[in-house]
């Protein structure tokens, strides 16, 4: 009945509008029916119900309705369509959070997140992660809200506590997938302020990206261990590669402070390098290249100034012209044309060691892999500002 819904939401907004700081015994029902009319058909476009849940966000204190959304969600009094709402009630409350109200509700607050973290954990069998997704960017988005109000004594143990819940006891795999899923959004927000906290990151990143690689032998001696449930294996698995090497391309892209030294470096290059003969279930291996891997792989180059590193990783690159599969090949001339591109100028003190390579490409079996190879020299030369054709004449 729409005149009842009407009636209902125009005397819930008058209540709230005016009594909210008396409403305090009957603001989780409050709050858990009204996650109801958000998400009702009837009701998603109507501006009364989200001018009163706004209110509800700006007007109750803190320390009253941090604590009711904590027994909402502790207990699971709520539907998985109730987090839209649910987060844009609690982000909107934290963007008004003063240093006090964050202090004195720090631990309920870390207490929350780190039970909506494990929703990936509780559904992973109902559905697919694509789906999944949605749900926990909502949760995400929130709890960048948070972070972008504390200070980085507060966040640097709360982001520890989080990678240690992620990563050791042998957890979950959906908590690692949470967790790097997290330091992709992250590493977006902060930019070059993540590189203070990331440090621990570097060497359970690497480890992982090899362990989830099907081109490698398992290591049975691996340290941390990634065993995802039955259903959703692969999809699981990419979502997992694909948060890393956003997260580690964020680092290395933001990075001014030279995080990416020497070892770090070494730690991540084969790695990342090997994921183009990763062939871990995808829709379009070439778009995954052109979009997840070859990204990643630029960036960690480009965040060094070394060009013995350079020519380290790019020969690395170079290898993989050998492979016996075309589709290796042609993803080695996309890392290779946007490797070139992002160095531009400086790219000229590796070009003699890519020609013996390139020339063997030029005359490829596949037709795709050849005239891939002449498109990409020809873009080299626009980055570089001359004509190539000496370089392989010779």
């Amino acid at each position: 009945n729409e005149l009842l819904l009407t009636s209902v939401i125009a005397c819930l907004s008058k209540l709230v509008r005016t009594l909210c700081n008396y409403l305090t015994p009957y603001l989780s029902d409050i709050i858990k029916r009204t996650c109801t009319l958000l998400t009702h058909p009837a009701c998603v476009t109507d501006q009364r119900l989200r001018t009163m849940w706004s209110h509800i966000a700006l007007h109750v204190p803190h320390r009253l309705l941090f604590p009711i959304l904590y027994d909402v969600i502790d207990k699971n009094e709520f539907e998985l369509n109730d987090l839209e709402p649910l987060m844009t009630l609690l982000k909107q409350s934290l963007s008004i959070a003063t240093s006090d109200d964050l202090s004195s509700n720090y631990s309920l607050l870390k207490k929350l997140f780190l039970k909506l973290f494990t929703l990936r954990t509780m559904h992973t069998k109902k559905m697919p992660p694509n789906k999944m997704n949605i749900y926990e960017d909502y949760i995400f988005e929130c709890f960048a809200e948070l972070v972008m109000r504390l200070s980085e004594e507060t966040f640097r143990p709360l982001f520890y506590t989080i990678y240690e819940w992620a990563v050791y006891n042998e957890p979950p795999a959906e908590y690692t997938l949470t967790f790097y899923r997290l330091t992709l959004i992250l590493s977006k927000r902060l930019k070059g302020l993540f590189t203070l906290f990331a440090g621990h990151i570097i060497q359970h990143s690497s480890s992982i990206l090899n362990q989830l690689n099907t081109s490698k032998l398992e290591d049975a001696e691996a340290e941390f261990k990634i065993n995802f449930r039955k259903k959703y294996v692969d999809e699981n698995k990419i979502e997992l590669i694909n948060g890393i090497l956003g997260s580690i391309s964020n680092l290395c892209l933001f990075d001014s402070v030279g995080f990416i030294n020497d070892e770090r470096f070494q730690l991540l290059m084969m790695p990342i390098v090997d994921q183009m003969e990763n062939f871990t279930s995808t829709d379009d291996y070439a778009q995954w290249i052109q979009q997840n891997v070859a990204p990643c792989i630029v960036n960690l180059t480009a965040a060094t100034k070394e060009e013995s590193l350079w020519r380290k990783i790019h020969y690395q690159i170079l290898l993989k012209t050998r492979s016996n599969l075309s589709k290796v090949r042609l993803a080695t001339l996309i890392v290779i044309q946007e490797m070139s591109r992002k160095l531009g100028m400086n790219y000229q003190s590796l070009l003699a060691e890519a020609v013996p390579f390139m020339t063997e490409l030029m005359e490829d079996p596949n037709d795709e892999v050849e005239k891939t190879c002449h498109r990409v020299i020809v873009d080299m030369e626009s980055t570089l500002g001359e004509s190539l054709q000496d370089y392989f004449n010779n």
